[in-house]
């Protein structure tokens, strides 16, 4: 845009000024400043003429004219000098309409047909318009210049200093309107990349409190603020804590609550309280929040918590993010991000935070909720790091307060028991009469039908303190018509009328939200009685929907369990469950663990229980049959051993055709169910265990190689020889897990890995060892490449079997080759036997022999060349025109150059013989079963 203003433009001829307005207009002379040096010092008053000069023919002018070349040197377009005009306009009348149309058609030229939609247009408008109409004036003063002479000269005088001041006063308008622009435009950059920069700290965006949840995400974590009128104190508590921002105020809030006490509301509505208060006299603002949930991936690993944390803080903390520069460690530890992404740039953002000591510094207030549902021990690590850091570091994280909820768990009640400043406050510490208070508010706010009457009496009595009841309660009623919530409410305030609701009261909640469960269950297997076929096939369903490793569909667990005609009766429990139960994306989730809690809880759960090793054992087994059922040798249908997997088209969707979902689901799982079953004596498993590497565990690295797993074949190897040798399995079987786990990291961690068939013909083919069970599977591959390994040979270098009487032998002249004849017709191209062969002087060439009566010579070439990258073996062997991959040997097997003949190495060296391969379009037929 501003290229416009600086350009130089050459005089255009005196005659072209002439004629229309329109005419001049199109016309584009070089520019009405006079001389870079002018400079007005007020350009709206009008400065005293200089002498003029009469020229011979009557004319008047107000300083000398210059030559073209003069004038080329000395005038310019730039704004900026255009202040000169007011104050010494050109007094040539000739000249004055070449001056203003020069500036109208740069401006028209640079514009070209570029009409901006944004404000720069309309400026550029204004300006343009304001040019085209004081040019108008100026032709009009042309024209009637040789009439009026010298009688007007001070009034012609006076019009074209005005003229050039109503140009002036739009330059006046349009420069710093550009400029805010071109600053507003530098900051939003300046923002973008800043952001972008952000980014890489990659946080969890459901985590956050402002995700917006819908769907199924909703189903599966809802966050609500608590029912006007409920959890006021605890609230205000908690309020009064993050606002007091003195040096005596601990800087951790821990609220602890059991299971469904209503943590999570509590603090979303503290994250909502600080977020939006919009106060400006606040002390403290919401600075970052994390909300864990085991029921999304990114919402339940430690890992995302701080950086998560960290970018919210950074958006809100200008000096933070200043400091922000290492973003290597958002991968790393908790500890390594605690100091490198929080603690070492909030104490360097320090002075500029602080920098008026009569103006308090914004504190920042960091929200952890529900921590106990972060994966495995995840969540109790992460708070020993974070309250270790707040411990020995406190002056680091000067500036921040911290609220976090729990359950009640040992391990992190133990870790905050520790720590010097805090605050704690316990749920189950809540006043009797003010919990049922705040859980009468929310039931009357749910059911006002209801407002008043026994039903929400009751149902206050039943919930002991527990909101997970209520909000249970509310669930199963949310589809139900009022006479239909009337029937359920009554029906439930019945079967507990047999209890004593008052001694209730005093007992653990976990009776009356038991009593809740067993109702919805209870309905749900109404039409079927305990220990009959049907009851247990059900119960088999819900137990594997709740212990499978990962959230799997209706259609799995029943492939897994029975047979695919069993779907039905799966989908028909989720809905008949459907108040503790929910779908996502395929998946069946329980919405709280507490439900999970009360199923694999012998003493609350009664008839329901799961019995978790018994079960897993159940589901160890089950993976086993569907493996040994589904998996088979190229299972894939690969047709060539040539080609890269990530260069074959149709792998992918081969993968998902012929590798069901429960197929993948029971090759990437077995393992955890076989660590978590009991064992038993005798134990069938170790049974099929030892069936499983029989052959079926060679075809499922096959099916983890296309799935992309083939890095966990180690690990589950490894996971099942601890378990056969807890529970007091064969030695040999555990041998044998070691020496299949031990293949299995050789393939995995090989280039062969990269095109699946070369898990036969590369891994298979060269691994050294002869143990079982890779001595057992290599009988089923006859036709795979021979390999020698130089640790397992003798004295003897090599050996050629060419599978017939050798007749003749020749030496190459360098002596490193060896070419025979045999009664084979080795030497292809011959009909009959090679009776004489001879290497040419150059070792360049073969001569044969051969009783079909010729003679014929060869070229001598290799059978395989090396792929070489940056002067390095990547142990890919390739054909001699180097297009196709034949099989991969590690380099450290020290495999030699190779000719077609043979090759005679300076020392002890591997060897690999093709003779009888079956590769590329053909590899299938290197296994017989």
């Amino acid at each position: 845009m501003f290229d416009i203003f600086k350009r130089c433009i050459s005089p255009a001829h005196s005659e072209q000024s002439q004629g229309s307005s329109s005419k001049s207009r199109s016309l584009w002379p070089k520019s009405f400043f006079k001389s870079p040096s002018m400079r007005p010092t007020q350009p709206t008053s009008s400065p005293p003429l200089a002498p003029s000069t009469a020229h011979s023919r009557g004319e008047t002018a107000l300083d000398e004219p210059k030559s073209s070349a003069q004038q080329a040197t000395t005038t310019t377009t730039s704004l900026d000098q255009s202040r000169g005009l007011a104050s010494n306009p050109p007094e040539d009348s000739q000249t004055m309409p070449k001056t203003a149309s020069t500036q109208l058609e740069t401006v028209e030229k640079e514009l070209g047909d570029w009409t901006p939609k944004t404000q720069e247009g309309q400026w550029i408008d204004q300006f343009k318009l304001t040019l085209e109409d004081e040019l108008d004036k100026l032709i009009q003063l042309s024209k009637e210049w040789l009439v009026r002479k010298v009688a007007d000269h001070e009034d012609e005088k006076t019009h074209i200093t005005g003229t050039f001041e109503h140009i002036n006063e739009a330059r006046v308008q349009f420069e710093p309107a550009i400029g805010i622009r071109v600053f507003k435009s530098v900051y939003n950059m300046e923002s973008a990349l800043r952001e972008l920069l952000f980014n890489r700290l990659t946080p969890s965006k459901i985590a956050d409190h402002k995700y917006h949840l819908e769907g199924q995400e909703e189903q599966c974590v809802q966050r609500k603020v608590c029912t006007p009128g409920t959890r006021v104190c605890i609230l205000g508590g908690i309020v009064t804590w993050a606002k007091n921002t003195s040096s005596g105020s601990p800087n951790v809030y821990w609220l602890f609550g059991q299971a469904g006490s209503g943590k999570t509301t509590i603090a979303y509505n503290v994250a909502r309280h600080f977020e939006f208060a919009g106060n400006p006299n606040n002390t403290i603002i919401l600075g970052g929040n994390f909300f864990c949930s085991r029921q999304f991936e990114e919402s339940r690993l430690s890992k995302c918590i701080i950086h998560t944390v960290v970018h919210h803080l950074a958006l809100k903390c200008r000096e933070f993010a200043d400091q922000l520069s290492d973003f290597n460690t958002v991968n790393q530890s908790v500890h390594a991000q605690l100091k490198d992404l929080l603690m070492g740039p909030w104490q360097a953002s320090k002075p500029a935070r602080c920098h008026d000591p009569s103006k308090p510094p914004l504190h920042y207030l960091i929200i952890i909720d529900a921590l106990d549902e972060i994966d495995g021990t995840g969540g109790s690590k992460f708070l020993q790091e974070l309250l270790n850091a707040l411990d020995k570091n406190e002056n680091c994280l000067q500036g921040l307060k911290f609220f976090v909820t729990s359950r009640p768990d040992p391990n992190l009640v133990r870790h905050v028991d520790s720590l010097k400043s805090k605050q704690l406050y316990r749920l189950e510490e809540v006043p009797p009469e003010e919990a049922q208070d705040d859980i009468r508010t929310y039931l009357m706010a749910e059911l006002p039908h209801f407002a008043g009457g026994e039903e929400i009496k009751g149902l206050v009595e039943l919930t002991a303190r527990l909101f997970i009841y209520a909000a249970t309660v509310m669930k199963y009623l949310v589809t139900c018509g009022q006479s239909e919530q009337q029937t359920f409410l009554t029906t439930l305030l019945a079967s507990s009328n047999s209890f004593n609701l008052q001694s209730l009261s005093n007992r653990m909640p976990f009776t009356l939200l038991d009593t809740l469960y067993s109702q919805i269950l209870n309905e749900a297997f109404c039409d079927f009685i305990p220990e009959e076929k049907e009851w247990k096939d059900r119960c088999s369903i819900l137990h594997t929907f709740l212990c499978t490793t990962e959230q799997t569909s209706t259609s799995v667990v029943a492939d897994l369990l029975f047979t695919s005609d069993y779907t039905d009766v799966a989908e028909k429990l989720l809905s008949d469950l459907h108040a503790v139960l929910y779908r996502e994306d395929g998946r069946v989730l329980a919405y709280h663990k507490s439900f999970s809690d009360f199923i694999f809880t012998e003493a609350r759960s009664g008839n329901f229980w799961c019995d978790q090793a018994k079960h897993h054992r159940l589901l160890a087994e089950s993976c086993f049959q569907s493996m040994r059922d589904g998996l088979r040798f190229n299972i894939a249908n690969i047709s060539s051993s040539f080609v890269l997997d990530v260069d074959d088209p149709g792998l992918a969707d081969a993968v998902k055709l012929n590798i069901p979902l429960v197929l993948s689901y029971s090759s990437r799982n077995w393992s955890y169910h076989l660590s978590a079953a009991a064992p038993t004596i005798p134990d069938g498993l170790h049974d099929s265990i030892s069936d499983f590497l029989q052959l079926c565990a060679l075809f499922w690295i096959e099916a983890m190689n296309l799935l992309g797993l083939h890095g966990l074949c180690g690990s589950m190897l490894r996971t099942a020889h601890d378990w056969v040798m807890s529970s007091q399995g064969s030695f040999s079987l555990a041998e044998c897990l070691t020496e299949a786990r031990s293949f299995a990291l050789y393939f995995s961690g090989s280039g062969a890995s990269s095109s699946t068939p070369h898990l036969y013909i590369s891994a298979l083919a060269t691994w050294p060892r002869n143990l079982e069970p890779c001595r057992g599977w290599k009988t089923h591959f006859p036709r795979i490449p021979s390999f020698t390994s130089a640790s397992l040979g003798g004295t003897l270098l090599m050996t050629l079997n060419v599978n017939s009487q050798v007749i003749a032998v020749a030496v190459s002249p360098n002596g490193k080759h060896i070419v025979s004849g045999s009664y084979d017709n080795l030497v292809q191209g011959h009909k009959n036997w090679v009776t004489s062969v001879a290497f040419l002087p150059d070792g360049k060439q073969i001569v044969s022999g051969s009783n079909d009566s010729s003679v014929q010579v060869w070229d001598f070439g290799s059978l395989y060349i090396r792929e070489m990258i940056s002067e390095k073996h990547t142990g890919w062997l390739l054909s001699p025109d180097g297009q196709h991959r034949l099989v991969f040997v590690s380099p450290e097997f020290l495999l030699p150059d190779a000719s077609n003949i043979l090759t005679i190495p300076r020392s002890s060296c591997s060897s690999v013989d093709f003779v009888h391969a079956a590769l590329g379009p053909h590899w299938k037929e290197c296994y017989c079963l």
